[in-house]
């Protein structure tokens, strides 16, 4: 599956996610059942643009007057993940608000495009689980955050959900979205054995002084990956910060073992994708 980590960082008002890369496959022979390696550069944390249309008194703008991004994790089975985010990805930055009894121009809230990833989610999920045996519902599931402009113009507050999978007491499938209060405190841990991840966040953030400065649930994951204690969590790891409304994505170019590298999530741009492109790639990192 994976591992991925959503947080508020107090002590510079920035939201942070990251994410390991690795993606595996069980397969069951014999009626054991083993974890196979697919690939250790999926990108993880992805973004999402909320855009509305509109024209307005003096002018048609050819584009969008009134946008916002989303921040997007994920873990579980890849192909509704992904046929979500694709579709929602084309939708969002398309929306058209005007009517001709209303001439405002506005975009929805972060619970609105909650909805729609949960309806996206759970439709691709029930598609995908025919590949499955017994046609079983894939596990697949997101956070998503952002802070979306109102009609004023005024900043509304940091929102956060996780979406995820919800079984009735008869077995019957559906997405659900959960509201996470990253500005209490909260943190939003998605993907394998969230139990013991959390509480090693946990640790790290009794150690005395502020010793990691907010940063304690990257150390805590980069811990979890380099240990290699799990067999579906690893590769490296990739980050993704929202600030000021703005989300960006970053790499850490380094190795699941802390050791500098020239590529990010196993591309070697140096020796592979420069000549391709005629030009240097040079992704953001943080370290």
């Amino acid at each position: 599956m994976t591992n991925a980590v959503v947080w508020f960082d107090n002590s510079c008002s920035k939201v942070w996610a990251v994410a390991d890369s690795l993606l595996t496959a069980q397969t069951t022979s014999s009626g054991q059942t083993s974890t196979s390696r697919v690939t250790d550069q999926a990108m993880k944390i992805l973004r999402l643009q909320v855009g509305a249309w509109g024209t307005l008194s003096r002018s048609i703008v050819g584009g969008p007057v009134i946008c916002y991004d989303v921040g997007l994790v994920y873990a579980g089975a890849v192909t509704p993940a992904l046929m979500t985010y694709s579709a929602a990805a084309m939708m969002l930055p398309n929306l058209h608000p005007q009517t001709a009894e209303d001439r405002r121009i506005f975009t929805p809230d972060l619970t609105a495009v909650a909805d729609l990833i949960r309806h996206l989610s759970e439709r691709y999920t029930r598609d995908a689980s025919v590949g499955y045996s017994s046609n079983r519902a894939p596990f697949c599931e997101f956070v998503i955050f952002a802070i979306p402009p109102d009609d004023k113009l005024n900043d509304l507050p940091l929102d956060c959900y996780w979406i995820h999978p919800k079984f009735s007491s008869n077995g019957e499938f559906s997405q659900i979205a959960e509201q996470v209060d990253l500005l209490g405190g909260e943190v939003a841990v998605i993907g394998d054995d969230t139990d013991s991840l959390r509480a090693d966040i946990d640790r790290l953030l009794a150690c005395p002084n502020g010793t990691y400065k907010g940063r304690e649930p990257r150390v805590a994951l980069e811990e979890r990956m380099r240990a290699r204690k799990h067999d579906t969590v690893g590769g490296t790891l990739q980050f993704g910060i929202l600030e000021k409304g703005r989300m960006n994505l970053y790499g850490a170019m380094h190795d699941e073992y802390g050791e500098p590298v020239q590529n990010w999530l196993g591309f070697d741009f140096k020796a592979e994708i420069d000549s391709i492109l005629g030009m240097q790639v040079r992704i953001p990192s943080l370290d």
